[in-house]
């Protein structure tokens, strides 16, 4: 009788397989998923990740200690450090296990060990490989809601292939999760005014607060679209007038819950000296120590004009006329129909409170600074493919515009696969390999920099890592001497071979008397590191071949001819170049 009973439940399962293997999200969330696994051992294994401003291996266990600790705060909000502390409690509690004492150095000596990190990296990696199918999925039910499946489901093969979200969705930045969370709230948001449901504000509300407390610039994506997507849904729709007292209710109630969610988990209630510090450094050193626009309107000018012309960063540019060709289109259709047209202008004002409010404010353009705007564009790209593809007038027409659309697709997905090569190709494996075959047990390798931008050293190696910083303002790395010194005493130090990678000595290489374009100006810390003359002159004299007694032995570059270098983040196809003394 047991077997019996448990028919039913077989049987809906094998329909709920059948139906997922039928349907085209599904494939297009399998394909993402492909995309996004090549390549993530980049850099494995290791102490230390590649991935530059990425919050693991290392950095979320110190981050959520700095949260809790009375004044002191980390760079980023702790939801996603809890999730991957909680992913990797295992790993963790084997590191204290094996620890000689719980003396925190101890314990640190013994978790830097990559037996831990490797793995710790890996959860990491795969917990934004899952949110950026999240994002993929959320997108396309945006779209499907907007306009049916069919653009739903375009709208997913069309965020997919965005380059820097590939990028991304690789690493353990947290541009992936906070845009995970977002785009959540978003969906919540489109239902709440398409279904006439201001109930689900309240979802909007709870998913609002998650992205914020994973990543502060989450603040941007709502702080004027809420606003004003509440006054369109109220001027525009006259059911929503109609119930004027439950929207206004359940808005206000949503503003408490995400509020109240927000105290909690920010570090108001438990740590609030913290959370003041790091409010003040975020809008401080951390933001504008880096703005790459002149303080003016002709700054922001240039911050808006320069979010625009760099579209092929993201997509080809094919993709550009899809994304205004969906937009008009959702307008047209929608003119009648109050609801749904208010309901389709719901991204667009995300993407402008964004822009407005953090990009104009931080005065940055980099691309994971236009990839909220590149996401929720695909919303409107979709709703352009699936007009062109399927509702095309006559038949011929209809398949140029497949033939041309499946071009723009197949250049889109060489990009996407490019970044897989970039991961794959990294010349720091070469550098690698060089060094594995030169180096001897005896010899000494002087480096410079940060741990995500250095190749990974022979173990047998004695490396000195040399900074005029003190020692502990470095990430530690296993087997390396830490030297406090200026770097142009090199030559007295009298290690065997010099490595530099261009990642982190690029600041020195800068061209200070290089004509700035208007609106635009030299980040306050690039300012910083040429007024550094002794610094700046050595590492110039060693990349012009006039650093004696070194000479420049190899140079890891970019070879394939396949594939086109794509750097991004500082992070991918710089080159590596080893110097060797040449007495």
């Amino acid at each position: 009788m047991g077997s019996m009973r448990g028919l039913p439940r077989l049987a809906t399962t094998r329909r709920a397989v059948a139906g997922a293997a039928r349907s085209p999200l599904a494939w297009l969330l399998g394909g993402a998923l492909v995309l996004h696994l090549v390549g993530i051992g980049w850099g494995l294994p290791a102490s230390d990740g590649w991935d530059n401003d990425g919050v693991a291996p290392r950095d979320f266990l110190a981050g959520l200690v700095e949260t809790v600790s009375p004044g002191r705060f980390y760079t980023y909000p702790p939801v996603h450090l809890v999730l991957l502390a909680l992913l990797t409690a295992p790993i963790t509690v084997a590191a204290l296990a094996h620890a000689p004492s719980l003396d925190p150095a101890d314990v640190v000596q013994e978790i830097l060990q990559p037996a831990y990190m490797t793995p710790i990296a890996y959860f990491a990696r795969f917990a934004t490989v899952a949110m950026s199918l999240g994002i993929v999925w959320a997108v396309a039910k945006v779209a499907e809601e907007l306009r049916g499946p069919r653009a739903g489901w375009c709208a997913a093969a069309f965020v997919a292939l965005g380059a820097p979200f590939t990028y991304y969705s690789h690493t353990t930045n947290l541009d992936v999760p906070y845009l995970f969370w977002g785009c959540l709230a978003l969906l919540s948001l489109v239902r709440a005014v398409a279904r006439h449901e201001p109930k689900r504000l309240r979802t909007w509300a709870l998913f609002a607060a998650l992205a914020v407390g994973t990543k502060d610039q989450a603040y941007a994506l709502f702080l004027l679209s809420a606003p004003a997507g509440l006054g369109l849904w109220l001027a525009l729709d006259p059911r929503a007038r109609g119930a004027l007292r439950l929207v206004l209710r359940e808005a206000f109630l949503a503003v408490g819950i995400g509020l109240g969610l927000l105290v909690l988990v920010d570090g108001a209630l438990y740590n609030p000296g913290g959370l003041r510090a790091r409010l003040e450094f975020l809008v401080g050193p951390a933001s504008q120590a880096y703005a790459q626009y002149t303080n003016d309107a002709s700054g922001r000018w240039h911050v808006v004009r320069d979010l625009a012309s760099t579209f092929d960063l993201q997509y080809p540019w094919a993709f550009a006329v899809l994304v205004v060709l969906g937009l008009v289109l959702l307008a047209r259709d929608t003119a009648h129909d109050r609801t749904r047209l208010v309901a389709g202008l719901l991204p667009l004002l995300v993407m402008v409170s964004f822009t407005l409010s953090f990009n104009c404010v931080a005065r940055r353009t980099d691309q994971r600074f236009a990839l909220p705007q590149a996401v929720l564009a695909a919303i409107y790209g979709g709703i352009g493919v699936e007009a062109l593809v399927f509702r095309s007038r006559p038949a011929a027409a209809r398949w140029l515009a497949r033939l041309l659309v499946a071009a723009a697709f197949a250049v889109a997905l060489f990009m996407a696969a490019d970044v897989d090569a970039n991961l794959l190709l990294d010349p720091r494996y070469d550098a690698e390999a060089w060094l594995r075959e030169h180096v001897r047990a005896k010899d000494t390798v002087e480096t410079y920099g940060l741990n995500v931008y250095m190749p990974r050293f022979p173990e047998s190696t004695h490396v000195i890592r040399v900074s005029p910083d003190p020692a502990d303002h470095r990430n530690p790395m296993p087997g390396v001497e830490e030297i406090l010194a200026p770097f142009g005493d090199a030559a007295a130090r009298r290690a065997r071979f010099i490595v530099v990678s261009d990642g982190w000595a690029w600041r020195y290489l800068y061209d200070p008397d290089e004509q700035q374009v208007e609106g635009h100006q030299v980040p306050p810390t690039q300012r910083e590191t040429e007024s550094d003359a002794a610094s700046t002159a050595y590492f110039r004299a060693l990349s012009d071949g006039q650093y004696a007694p070194y000479r420049l032995a190899y140079e890891a570059a970019w070879k394939s001819r396949l594939w086109p270098a794509y750097e991004i983040h500082g992070s991918t196809a710089r080159d590596i170049r080893i110097y060797e003394r040449s007495e």
